[in-house]
């Protein structure tokens, strides 16, 4: 949250566009900057004008957007003007669109200026910040031949035949696949892929000035201006007509953060932010866990832009009754998009882990002094039992230095000497097993051990302890009531729900559960493999997976077509009729 000078002075040094929010969360102001550092930082300092004060006074909120450049941040800004309409913005160019280049849908297509998209087949590229630059563009690309004028075909040849400024497919002097070739070159400069035709000219200029020819030489660099400009990449307003969602996101430990763009009619509309309580998972589980909740009281769009391919089946299905899809980003502009939210998630999550690690310290200190421990618990290993009815048992191990996750000295054990649904013999033999073998190398311990679950728990990780000759710090918390369970104390700790100490304790204890759920699981579903489906020739490891995977379960699986067999990722057409033989005993 920004809201004071100091506030201010921790936004990216960047160009950008900031909304500043009232107290019902309502956008008051919009504004656009080279460094949003700097230019949100002026308005703490210097209140001149009466509508400047009473724009700081109504100040909640400051959020911000980071551009790769001015005029992604200029065209922006208009978009998010129009979008929210807010108090204090004077609304630009009385309200007129930035100009964007239209190739029309016709036979012999032209080229000229507009305003707007509209629905009519025509390809549109940009905004573009300014008129100047575009018109330039048009007059040149009128001198490769494109047509300029609106005149139904065929006709008399206009002005633009005489000064050779059009290749007059009005007089039948151009075939048809030859003007389309012209349409071709000069869409794929406006696509961005004019670097080349900009070398090109620059060595005509110099040529022609070595030449002494400087009126044409100015003609050319007027052409270079015009398409270094319009080469800036934009990727705040671009071509199309579907609804899409961009979605990027970025982790560090369990700390996450989530970005989501809305792209509407071609412009960037506005976004949403999320913080996420990880716990480690990996990509295709946060994206799947997100998009889960958040599209279940939300119509998607018709696209859902994502940087991962999910391959989760049910997933896809239940997106596809809502009328919309999941998609990598296939072209320029959609891996430009998604490009820009990673950048304004990986900023907002800078500021997430610093504010975190302050948090953290907090948090460590007041835990110290809820559980009397000798010393700061800067590490604190937590372990968890996953089993059903005491069925491919597993016990984890999870390790937290300075309230951060530390994965390298993550543990996860299958249990061996337990037999039936004793959680508490199991806890006993995984902490045994964990620090007896550290003990013998010497290796440092942790300041604090947490067990999930209440006293018994706690009392089998004790007597763990004790069998291998180690005395530490230890501590149980309950997921009913969240007590905290200390030996040889009768009553349990109990913190306040907003307790930054309990919170951490949580965070903790629920990454110990995933991670033995996560082990679990993996186990569950190798056995299940291998018993359901290893009767089908051909059909390894790999593709039994991505065909649960897929389905969800071997019974959706044997209710499946061949035709529906083969759309999972990786099985042919011939893996398909084999699956499809093994089930129905043909």
């Amino acid at each position: 949250m920004t809201k004071t000078l100091d506030d201010a002075k921790n936004l990216p040094d960047s160009p950008g566009v900031y909304l500043m929010k009232d107290r019902e969360n309502k956008v008051i102001y919009v504004g656009k900057a080279l460094s949003l550092r700097d230019r949100v930082s002026q308005y703490f300092r210097e209140q001149g004008s009466p509508k400047n004060r009473m724009l700081v006074r109504n100040i909640e909120d400051i959020e911000y957007i980071v551009t790769g450049n001015e005029v992604e941040a200029l065209v922006l800004e208009s978009n998010l003007i129009k979008e929210h309409t807010p108090r204090y913005n004077v609304r630009l160019r009385d309200d007129k669109a930035y100009p964007l280049i239209k190739i029309t849908n016709e036979e012999y297509p032209r080229i000229c200026i507009a305003r707007s998209r509209e629905r009519d087949g025509a390809q549109y590229f940009g905004p573009y910040p300014g008129s100047k630059a575009v018109r330039e563009m048009i007059r040149m690309a009128s001198s490769f031949g494109i047509r300029r004028c609106r005149k139904k075909l065929p006709c008399p040849p206009c002005l633009n035949y005489h000064i050779k400024q059009c290749a007059a497919p009005c007089l039948g002097e151009v075939t048809k696949e030859e003007y389309l070739d012209i349409i071709r070159n000069v869409t794929s400069f406006l696509k961005g892929k004019g670097s080349e035709l900009i070398h090109s000219l620059k060595e005509d200029m110099n040529r022609l000035s070595e030449m002494q020819e400087y009126e044409k030489a100015a003609r050319l660099r007027d052409r270079i201006n015009a398409l270094e400009e319009l080469s800036i990449k934009q990727r705040v307003s671009v071509a199309g007509r579907k609804e899409q969602d961009i979605i990027a996101y970025a982790v560090s430990g369990a700390i996450g953060c989530l970005q989501l763009f809305h792209v509407s009619e071609g412009k960037l509309k506005g976004r949403e932010t999320f913080s996420l309580n990880t716990a480690g998972s990996d990509e295709a589980e946060v994206l799947s866990s997100f998009i889960k909740q958040y599209y279940q009281d939300v119509k998607p769009p018709q696209e859902i832009i994502i940087p991962v391919e999910l391959t989760d089946g049910s997933i896809l299905r239940w997106l596809s009754q809502k009328g919309s899809k999941l998609k990598t980003p296939k072209d320029k502009t959609e891996k430009g998009l998604l490009n820009l939210a990673r950048e304004n998630v990986q900023m907002l999550l800078k500021q997430k882990v610093l504010a975190q690690s302050k948090g953290n310290n907090e948090a460590l200190s007041q835990l110290q002094k809820a559980l009397a421990l000798p010393v700061l618990p800067s590490v604190i290993e937590a372990f968890d039992i996953s089993n059903i009815s005491g069925t491919d048992a597993v016990g984890s191990l999870v390790a937290f230095e300075n309230g951060e996750p530390d994965k390298k000295n993550y543990r996860r054990f299958k249990i061996k000497t337990i037999h039936g649904a004793d959680d508490f013999a199991m806890m006993e033999e995984v902490v045994a097993r964990a620090y007896s073998r550290r003990k013998e190398e010497g290796k440092r311990m942790p300041d604090l051990i947490l067990v999930d679950g209440g006293i018994g728990q706690l009392n089998a990780a004790l007597a763990a302890l004790s069998g291998v000759g180690l005395k530490l710090n230890a501590a149980a918390l309950a997921k009913e009531f969240e007590y905290i369970f200390l030996p040889q104390r009768d009553a349990p700790v109990i913190l306040p729900k907003d307790s930054p100490a309990l919170q951490l304790l949580q965070r903790i204890r629920d990454e110990a559960h995933r991670f033995a759920i996560g082990y679990h699981r993996k186990l569950r579903g190798k056995k299940l493999v291998e018993s359901e489906l290893d009767g089908i020739a051909g059909i390894g490891e790999k593709k039994k997976r991505a065909l649960l995977q897929y389905f969800g379960s071997v019974e959706r699986l044997r209710k499946a077509g061949i035709s529906g067999i083969e759309k999972v990722p990786g099985i042919t057409g011939k893996d398909a009729e084999r699956v499809w033989r093994y089930f129905h005993g043909a």
